[in-house]
């Protein structure tokens, strides 16, 4: 009989992770925090988002903190804080989700996509020095998968070129550099609260800085019902009857629910990481799997669990035939969605913003540095790097050793692997859409 569960055999993980390493959406203490508000009558607005607010920035060493709907408005909200508009040029990773950069469109500007490090897949210095140019108006730095990307470097070329930084944590609540959290180093920093998240409001979003004027435009942008809650000397009071034509306000019910789990956030990721750094441990044998790697200053959180896969070191066996026995294994795992950006229409054909072309808005003529820039790292990692495990967010060990025996077992049976391969040649990815962060198989 054969050894691997792919061809009939018994599978290594047998421990079902929904009832042992995973942990409930909502738990009992979030529940009630949201029901009370409801009783309150507290479902629009509430003193509770402002009292989450100062919790949040003095957890994160700002002197500022703004909820808001979600993170994609925290960015929307960043990026004007900061003055991006027509034609100024934003470096960002194309190895990340899409709203670090589509926003960047939205306000008219330019992302101009940068290629990443091998090593920790976060935006690389080197390649930021060279796409620099004088419409450069900020670096948008993206955390990804909770890992600190190299601040010290990127600070260094932010100040000397006048830019600012706007820090991406959506994955990085509790992450730190240098000892200090992540979302207090640039300039001004963007974190999300959707359901997925280490920190969960269901939807939601919380901007950080330390700089005034960059908190009140923010305000100005999306919050018109704090505007004239300004001191008198801002500059933005004035808008208070109209605010600037949005809305970011967010709902106070998730923000009772993510404001338990901030009481509780340095003790799940504690367990969290324990998990993380216990796998990799167990597979650091296996030389087809490379471990993202984290810099001496950094401080990561496991937020998720992505790696390297890499095919010459298991006799050129795919991705999808790794993944498909992984999965009869038992394990959860799947193909990565990341670093498609910069070949995604909405930044190469063109939107309905202006005159509806990146760079070419209503005002300004600014052709982008590359249409379809060379991005060999980020394009490698895209077809690559995939999903290690789910998040343990419980201590769950003997689960976690039956993650570690099975790629053992599956890389020990390379020939099975082999044999699977050639009769299946047509495997593809079995669930979402190409694009999404986790496609699952």
């Amino acid at each position: 009989m054969s050894d691997l569960a792919l061809r009939g055999g018994q599978k290594a993980v047998t421990i079902n992770y929904s009832e042992v390493g995973a942990r409930a959406v909502v738990s009992e203490a979030e529940i009630e925090a949201a029901v009370e508000l409801m009783r309150k009558g507290q479902i629009s607005s509430s003193p509770l988002v402002q009292d989450f607010e100062a919790k949040f920035a003095e957890y994160i060493g700002t002197k500022y903190a703004l909820a808001s709907t979600s993170g994609t408005c925290a960015i929307n909200e960043a990026l004007f804080a900061v003055g991006v508009g027509p034609g100024d040029e934003v470096l960002v990773p194309s190895y990340t989700f899409w709203a670090s950069a589509a926003p960047i469109i939205a306000a008219h500007g330019v992302p101009v996509f940068c290629d990443v490090d091998p090593d920790t897949y976060c935006i690389d210095p080197v390649d930021i020095k060279r796409r620099l140019t004088p419409r450069t108006k900020a670096i948008m730095v993206v955390h990804v998968w909770g890992n600190p990307a190299n601040m010290d470097a990127i600070l260094e070329i932010a100040r000397e070129n006048g830019i600012a930084v706007i820090e991406d944590a959506s994955h990085a609540h509790g992450s730190e550099w240098n000892g200090k959290k992540i979302g207090s180093l640039g300039d001004v920093a963007c974190f999300s609260l959707q359901g997925s998240k280490v920190m969960a409001a269901g939807e939601g979003g919380v901007l950080t800085t330390n700089n005034r004027e960059y908190y009140e435009r923010a305000i100005a942008l999306g919050h018109y019902e704090r505007l004239s809650g300004l001191p008198k000397d801002s500059k933005y009071r004035k808008y208070s009857l109209t605010g600037l034509g949005f809305k970011h306000r967010t709902h106070p019910i998730g923000i009772a629910i993510a404001s338990k789990q901030l009481d509780e956030l340095e003790e799940r990721n504690y367990i969290r990481d324990t998990n993380g750094k216990y796998l990799e441990e167990g597979l650091k044998d296996i030389d087809c799997i490379k471990i993202q790697k984290v810099l001496p200053k950094g401080k990561r959180i496991y937020s998720y669990h992505y790696t390297i896969y890499d095919e010459t070191k298991l006799q050129g066996v795919s991705l999808i035939t790794f993944l498909s026995a992984l999965k009869a294994e038992g394990v959860i795992c799947g193909k990565c969605g990341y670093g498609r950006l910069h070949e995604a229409p909405l930044f190469t054909e063109g939107v309905p913003y202006g005159k509806g072309c990146p760079g070419k808005c209503s005002h300004v003529e600014a052709p982008m540095v590359d249409k379809v820039p060379s991005l060999p790292v980020t394009e490698y990692l895209r077809d690559n790097t995939f999903m290690l495990a789910p998040r343990f967010e419980e201590p769950c060990e003997d689960l976690i050793d039956q993650y570690i025996e099975a790629y053992h077992k599956v890389v020990a049976n390379i020939d099975e692997l082999k044999e699977y391969e050639n009769e299946n040649k047509d495997a593809k990815v079995s669930t979402t859409e190409t694009g999404r962060s986790i496609n699952l198989i």
